[in-house]
Formats: C-alpha cells, structure tokens, sequence
C-alpha cells in the first residue's frame, strides 16, 4: 500500500472494496474543457453563463451533504455488487443517484462530488475519535446529547473551529459501513507510519530489511523489489486489519450494548416514578371524588329537610284554610236560616207564601 492520503477515499477493507484499478494513460487528443465550481453566487444570472464555459455554482448547503452521505451509504452497500464495485463505477452510481434526487439544488459533478465528499469524511471521522474519547471516559450524569455536546467542544477547542457536519455525522454514526472505515483509517495509518520508519532506519544502516537480508557477495542476488515490497505490506495490512476490525466491531458492539442497558435502566427509573405519580393522582383523585361525594350527601339531606319542612307548612296552611272556610259557611248557613225564619209569611205572595212555609218548617 502506499502512503495514505488523509482527504482521500480509505484504503480498501475486505469483503467492502476491491483495489482500485490502475491508471490509465489520458488519451489523445485536445483537453477537454472542464466546469469549475467556485464560491457561492447568489440567485444564478442566466447572462454570466452565457458570458464563458465556467459557471460558479453555490456551495454545498447542509441538506445536500445530507443527500450525497445518504447515497453514499447506499451505494457502498449495496447487495446487488457489494465487493464488485470499482472507484469509478461506484462514484458515478452516486452522481446519477444524488442529482437524481437533488430537488432544487443545483447538478454536481463527479469531482465535485468526490471533493466535497472528502471534506466531509474528514471532518465526521476527526469529529467520531472525540466522541469515542467521550463514550470512553463514560461520565456519569451526562446523556447522549450532553456527551455530543462534549465532543463538539473538544473538537473546537482543538481544532480552532466549530463542527459544522453534524447532519451528516448523524447519519452516519450508527452504520456499520461507517464504523469500519473509521476502523481501517486508524489502523492503516499506524501501520505506514511504523512501515515508514522501518524503512527510514534501514536507509540509515540501523538493523533495516535491505541490510539484514543483503547477501555477503554484492552481485550474487538481485534485492526485493518495490512491487514485491507493496504485496508483502498489503497482505500483513489486510491480514491485521480483518482482525482488528473484528475486534473493533466487538469493542463497538459491547459499547453499543452498555448504552442500550443504560438506556433501559433510565426507561425503567422513569417508568417506576411515572407509576408512583400516577398512583398519587389516583389517590388524590379518589380522595377528592369522596369529599365532594361526602358535600354533595349534606346538600341533599339538607334539601330534602327543607322540602319537608315545607310541606308540612303548607299542609298545615291548607287545613287553616279549609277549616275558615267551614267556619264562614256555616255562619252562612245561620244567618240564610235566620232571615228565613224571620220572613213574615202574611206579607207574601201565595206562591212565595209555600216556598218560604216549607223552608220555615
């Protein structure tokens, strides 16, 4: 393998990636004219693209890295190739996906894309070493979003600038994709730089390969060369890194596993104080229920005791009434009888003379 780029693609991790292929000459002919994008232009001016062949697109906003780490994630993932899958054939998947689903963003190119995709990839991969420190210390009291909070902080603080890739970090910290390329960029990094200075101390006559392996006699046998050299690193990198990376994804799922029981631990604590409120309410409920059962008791005795009450009174009014109206009859009654009797039946007609004669006996 040879020297890592620290804003390229990661080397590639089996069963992910084949090598990339080799590069091809550029074939003949006169250059082709390319598009740049440079700094961003607001509104888009239809004049100064007719003006010359380079347009200035806008930069990249938080929804498209949003896109371009989605499409990322499927491509490199995809059932249908998985491994079979070279660097250009995999990058123009991502191009025809992104601006496929690009809505009203302006159509990026694939080194556009690649560019904008390495920016990003640096950034979540600095930003994830910070967070695995924090999950590391494991603070007590602080949750997830204090522990990102955390991480975000060192990360300023080291780097002199905020993190601005978090919609794209969020997207991509729980993928299993993403976990072992952050794996095997640690690990291939250590790996050249020991490769490096192994090679530097042979250069310098202190114990290297070329010195040890060198024969007595200068001509008798040709040294190892460069191709060899990079098949035998290759195939240590790729045997250490398969099982580094098995030990990272164990190390990583029993992380996982610990957050996922504390976690639960938090979900069952706030379940057992949500019961004991609620039992409370409950209490306090029926006690309530029965004091107003208890108020609205009195209020009814005490209607019912007046209504009583009044009853009696106008029953009792009732029979003062009919007993007046007894009384007045039968002084009535007295006095018709007495002007009856006092009638002198001499003065009167015969026919009245009879009447009042039969009332009088």
């Amino acid at each position: 393998m040879g020297s890592f780029h620290p804003y390229g693609m990661p080397p590639p991790v089996p069963p992910y990636f084949y090598p990339a292929p080799p590069t091809m000459p550029a074939p003949a002919g006169p250059p082709m004219q390319q598009v740049s994008e440079g700094p961003r232009v607001r509104g888009g001016d239809p004049d100064a693209r007719k003006s010359g062949p380079k347009v200035k697109l806008p930069n990249f906003n938080p929804e498209e890295g949003v896109n371009l780490t989605k499409w990322w994630l499927n491509i490199s993932t995809d059932p249908v190739v998985n491994t079979g899958q070279r660097k250009e054939g995999f990058w123009l998947r991502i191009m025809k996906g992104y601006n496929s689903s690009r809505g009203v963003y302006p159509e990026r190119s694939q080194k556009s894309l690649t560019t904008r995709w390495d920016y990003i990839k640096e950034c979540c991969t600095k930003f994830s070493e910070f967070y695995s420190s924090v999950l590391r210390l494991n603070p007590s009291g602080m949750s997830n979003a204090d522990k990102t909070t955390e991480a975000m902080a060192r990360y300023a603080a080291a780097l002199q600038k905020p993190f601005t890739q978090m919609h794209s970090w969020k997207s991509l910290k729980d993928e299993p994709k993403w976990e072992a390329c952050i794996g095997a960029h640690s690990k291939v990094l250590v790996l050249d730089d020991d490769s490096s200075d192994a090679a530097a101390g042979g250069a310098n006559g202190v114990g290297g390969p070329a010195e040890s392996d060198a024969p007595a006699s200068s001509g008798s046998k040709r040294p190892i060369g460069r191709d060899a050299t990079k098949a035998t690193r290759k195939k240590a990198a790729t045997s250490s890194s398969s099982s580094e990376y098995i030990s990272q994804m164990n190390d990583m799922w029993g992380n996982k596993l610990s957050l996922i029981k504390e976690s639960h631990a938090e979900m069952a604590s706030h379940h057992t104080t949500m019961a004991v409120l609620q039992e409370k309410k409950i209490t306090t409920d029926r006690e309530l229920q029965e004091k107003k059962m208890s108020t609205e008791r009195e209020l009814e005795e005490r209607r019912l005791a007046l209504e009583e009450r009044r009853l009696e009174m106008e029953m009792n009014d009732r029979e003062s009434r009919m007993e007046m109206e007894r009384s007045r009859a039968a002084k009535e009654e007295r006095a018709e009888e007495e002007r009856i009797l006092s009638i002198d039946l001499d003065r009167c007609s015969p026919a009245l003379r009879l009447f009042y004669k039969q009332q009088q006996e």
